[in-house]
């Protein structure tokens, strides 16, 4: 069952942060294994039954849903081959890629963050959404108030040139130039980690954004299904 996490986790992060190389890993694996993985992966666990109350298709084997320690060096000037951080992602089984939206849980030795959104959305499915938001404003705005009442902030890349329809209401802007969009937790602390009860805190979160999990979801689904349309269409016209 899951306990918390330990108190050796951020101190490892930290150890791996100054000493980032494969002689210290090599040295340390069954450090990592007992302090970082199996209590994130007992966490995963715990959250489990919940988020498939949210999705019935959520993906949440502990493999799939925890990142890698080791870094993609590849492109990249930074390379360290290791993370000093790690992070959950809860997303649709099958649909491990950017583009999908997906729940995150975050801890670094600096601090613990979580929140829902997209990332490397297509523009199309950005596009879903706005004329969602144009059309039914209402769905949006009713979203306002559990930001709001939870300590949640909207983020993302927004489009410098892009102009709002004049009908839209002002709250609803800063969504709608949106390039990406996610919805943090402020306020965190990372003393929470250490205590079984931030199963119930991010749950709790998690389960008060599932709307705004599922219009985000609707619109890269109405995205995909544009695209393989149009796909289709160039393959039935050269045939």
């Amino acid at each position: 069952m899951f306990q918390g996490f330990g108190e050796d986790m951020i101190p490892f992060f930290l150890d791996l942060r100054f000493h980032n190389d494969k002689s210290f890993m090599d040295a340390n694996r069954e450090r990592y294994y007992r302090a970082v993985r199996q209590p994130f992966y007992d966490f995963i666990g715990a959250m489990g039954p919940g988020m498939q109350l949210i999705a019935e298709d959520m993906e949440v084997r502990p493999n799939k849903c925890l990142s890698r320690i080791n870094r993609d060096t590849r492109f990249s000037r930074d390379k360290s081959p290791y993370r000093d951080h790690l992070w959950v992602a809860f997303r649709q089984s099958g649909r491990q890629n950017d583009g999908t939206p997906f729940y995150w849980f975050e801890v670094s030795p600096e601090n613990v963050t979580w929140g829902v959104g997209i990332w490397g959305a297509p523009r199309e499915a950005m596009d879903a959404m706005r004329r969602k938001m144009a059309a039914h404003p209402d769905d949006f705005e009713r979203l306002l108030p559990i930001l709001k009442k939870r300590n949640f902030c909207l983020a993302g890349q927004e489009w410098k040139k892009m102009k709002p329809p004049e009908d839209l209401p002002e709250t609803l802007r800063p969504w709608y130039l949106k390039k990406e969009i996610y919805a943090e937790r402020l306020g965190t602390s990372l003393a929470w980690i250490q205590s079984p009860d931030i199963v119930k805190r991010v749950m709790d979160d998690y389960t008060a954004l599932a709307p705004l999990y599922w219009i985000f979801r609707g619109c890269v689904e109405e995205a995909m299904e544009q695209l393989e349309a149009s796909a289709e269409g160039r393959t039935s016209d050269r045939s």
